[in-house]
C-alpha cells in the first residue's frame, strides 16, 4: 500500500524501470535451449507479476486521492490501521496535516502508519478516528 506521495512517486519510477527491464528482456528471447527458455519465461514471469503489482497499488492510491469514497469496508477489526490510513488519504489530508490535528510530530504519524498502528493505543486510534471525522462500525459477534 502507498501511504504518500513520496512513495507515490517512487512507485511510478519503479514501474517505469519494470516496464523497461521487460521490454530489454524481451528484446533477448532465447531461442533453442529449453531450459533457458523457461529460466527466461519464469524471469519474465515474475517481473510482470510484479509489475502488475506495482500498478495495482498507484491505481488505488489514485483512487483513494480522488476522495469520491464514501465508505470502506473491512471484515476483521485487525483491518481497522489500514482503513484509517486509506481513510487520511481519502480525507486530502498528508500525514504532516494529520500529526497537525494530532498535535504529534509528522515522524509519529509516519511511524504510526508503517507499523499499521500496531504499537499504538485504543485512545491513539480514537484520536486518530475523530481527527479524520469518521464514524466506524463494527459488531461483536458471539460465537
Amino acid at each position: 500500500m502507498i501511504y504518500n506521495e513520496r512513495q507515490y512517486n517512487i512507485t511510478k519510477k519503479q514501474i517505469k524501470k519494470f516496464e523497461l527491464a521487460i521490454a530489454e528482456l524481451s528484446s533477448h528471447q532465447p531461442l533453442d535451449d529449453e531450459n533457458q527458455k523457461l529460466r527466461y519465461q519464469t524471469h519474465l514471469d515474475a517481473l510482470n507479476s510484479q509489475l502488475e503489482e506495482l500498478r495495482e497499488e498507484v491505481e488505488e492510491y489514485e483512487n483513494l486521492k480522488e476522495g469520491d469514497i464514501k465508505q470502506l469496508q473491512f471484515e476483521h477489526f485487525e483491518e481497522l490501521p489500514e482503513a484509517l490510513i486509506k481513510a487520511r488519504i481519502v480525507r486530502g489530508l498528508t500525514q504532516e496535516q494529520l500529526a497537525e490535528s494530532l498535535g504529534v510530530k509528522p515522524q509519529q504519524v509516519q511511524r504510526d502508519e508503517a507499523n499499521k498502528y500496531s504499537g499504538a493505543s485504543l485512545a491513539k486510534i480514537l484520536e486518530v478516528v475523530r481527527a479524520l471525522n469518521l464514524e466506524i462500525r463494527q459488531e461483536v459477534i458471539f460465537k
